[in-house]
C-alpha cells in the first residue's frame, strides 16, 4: 500500500535547498566591476576617456565610480587606477568634494598648479589646487582660490581667515 507510506519529506527539503543554493550561485550580482585604469600616464587637466584608459575588473565597492569624460585635476601614473579625487567636472581644476578658499598666491600662478598650504599658526601643511587665478581688482590684490581637501578645509580656512596662510606653489 504505497498511499499509506509517509512521504520522503527529508529527500524534498534537501532537493529544495539544492535548487536555492544553486539558484543564488547563478542569478547572484556580479562582484566584480569594471573600473578605469590609466592606459598612459594622464596630465592634470586632460580628459579621461577611452582613449587614455582602459577597463580593468575590480571588486565592487573597492573604488568610488568614476565616470569617464571628467576632466584629470592632478596627474595619473600609467597602470594607476583613475580614482573620484583624481577627477572633477568637464573642463574643471577641482576634484569632487573639495573646498575653495580665498588665499594669496603668486601672480604667476596657473590654475591647476599643485600647491602646498602652511598654516602659519598651527604649523600645519596641506596639499591644494590653484582653482582660480588671483584677481586684477586692486581691492582684491593677489586673492585666488585654491582647493582644499575636506579633511584641512577648516583648518585652511581659519588660517585665511586670520591672515596666517602661506601658499606655496610648485616649479615643477
Amino acid at each position: 500500500m504505497l498511499w499509506l507510506q509517509t512521504p520522503p519529506w527529508g529527500r524534498w527539503a534537501a532537493a529544495l535547498a539544492l535548487l536555492s543554493a544553486a539558484s543564488w550561485v547563478e542569478l547572484r550580482p556580479d562582484p566584480l566591476v569594471d573600473h578605469p585604469f590609466a592606459a598612459v600616464p594622464i596630465a592634470a587637466g586632460d580628459e579621461v576617456n577611452e582613449a587614455n584608459t582602459e577597463m580593468r575588473r575590480v571588486p565592487a565597492g573597492l573604488l568610488d565610480a568614476v565616470s569617464l569624460g571628467a576632466t584629470a585635476v592632478r596627474s595619473v601614473e600609467e597602470g594607476s587606477p583613475v580614482l573620484d579625487e583624481d577627477t572633477g567636472a568637464p573642463g574643471s581644476q577641482v576634484p569632487a568634494r573639495w573646498w575653495v578658499v580665498s588665499a594669496d598666491i603668486p601672480s604667476w600662478a596657473m590654475v591647476g598648479d599643485e600647491v602646498r598650504l602652511v598654516m602659519l599658526g598651527s604649523g600645519a601643511v596641506a596639499e591644494g589646487i590653484v582653482a582660480s587665478q588671483p584677481s586684477d581688482d586692486l581691492l582684491e590684490s593677489g586673492k585666488g582660490g585654491v582647493a582644499v581637501p575636506p579633511e584641512s578645509a577648516d583648518e585652511a580656512a581659519a588660517a585665511a581667515a586670520e591672515g596666517k596662510l602661506a601658499v606655496l606653489v610648485s616649479t615643477g
